[in-house]
């Protein structure tokens, strides 16, 4: 079909307004393209802007009954918003930046000039401290993070039973173990009869050693509740001399302590043997037993524990 000739005049036109409309069609798309990336770039610079915890150094606290509980709350891109820390056993506000708002003495705050560290210090642990506290920035909304303090009473404990019966000669060998303590006790002594026992071999007659959960022969620190710190205190050669009380005395708990017995005799090994005897051989190795130890002997108290447990 032929074209007019006004049409032929009009084609160089209509090509040209169609690509100048593609060219700004094109040009729009890109400055929306430009400012989608600068939105969602201010974006991602706001949420790189805004506080935050760093949880690796937040954790929960495990602290000795009566000594000091270190309560940290790290915190990036402060800014000028403050942190807090709140007790939520009776959801009381404890402290506000570095200032303590709180009537119990032994509650402060803690916090450096230009550092990140926001620490709450609970001095003189008692059982009511323990429980959930809350680390809070005063952001809009708040922003949260909760630390658990567990507050532990060690444990003292000495492997076996509270009255040993050794014989005379035989090796005596004594275990005190701490449990349930946070950190590793500073020492811990041997008491026979009241009397410090010497950590040096000495004559070589009584050994004592301490080690901590990691062994190595000294005591050694840790940071999981449960692992123990021992102490073995070893009698090479029992004498008489070595009967009576041996207390263990650590330096974060309370002592404990065992009484020995050391039993004298030509064959001493029969009264052992015998409370370990069964029950239809029980009254012959009782009859034994009285005859053999009919001297001033049968009155010792192991004699008589023999005795009544023939009877029994």
């Amino acid at each position: 079909m032929p074209y007019s000739p006004l049409l032929k005049l009009l084609i160089p036109f209509l090509g040209a307004a169609l690509v100048v409309v593609s060219v700004g069609d094109a040009a729009r798309s890109q400055r929306v393209v430009v400012a989608g990336m600068e939105e969602q770039g201010s974006h991602l610079s706001l949420r790189s802007s805004q506080p935050y915890f760093v949880y690796q150094e937040s954790l929960n606290v495990t602290g000795l009954l009566g000594k000091t509980a270190v309560l940290n709350c790290r915190v990036k891109n402060i800014g000028n918003n403050t942190v807090s820390w709140i007790r939520h056993r009776d959801i009381h506000l404890l402290t506000v930046g570095g200032f303590t708002y709180t009537s119990d003495a032994r509650v402060s705050a803690r916090h450096v000039d230009g550092s990140e560290d926001w620490l709450l210090l609970v001095h003189y642990l008692q059982e009511r401290d323990a429980g959930q506290y809350e680390c809070q920035i005063s952001t809009t909304p708040p922003h949260s993070h909760f630390v658990h303090l567990t507050v532990v009473e060690p444990e003292t404990v000495i492997e076996g039973p509270a009255e040993v019966y050794i014989n005379t000669g035989s090796r005596l060998a004594l275990t005190c173990s701490v449990l349930y303590s946070p950190e590793p006790p500073a020492f811990i002594f041997w008491y026979h009869n009241d009397k410090l026992v010497s950590y040096e071999r000495g004559r070589g007659e009584v050994v004592v050693s301490t080690e901590g959960g990691g062994g190595g022969g000294v005591v050694e620190a840790w940071t999981e509740v449960g692992v123990v710190s021992s102490s073995h205190l070893l009698v090479q050669v029992v004498q008489q001399r070595h009967s009576g009380v041996y207390r263990c005395s650590p330096a974060n708990s309370r002592s404990k302590h065992v009484t020995v017995h050391v039993i004298a005799g030509d064959q001493p090994a029969a009264i052992v043997h015998d409370n370990n005897s069964n029950n239809n051989g029980n009254n012959n190795s009782c009859v034994g037993v009285a005859e053999k130890y009919s001297s001033s002997l049968c009155f010792h108290i192991s004699c008589l524990i023999v005795l009544l447990n023939c009877l029994t």
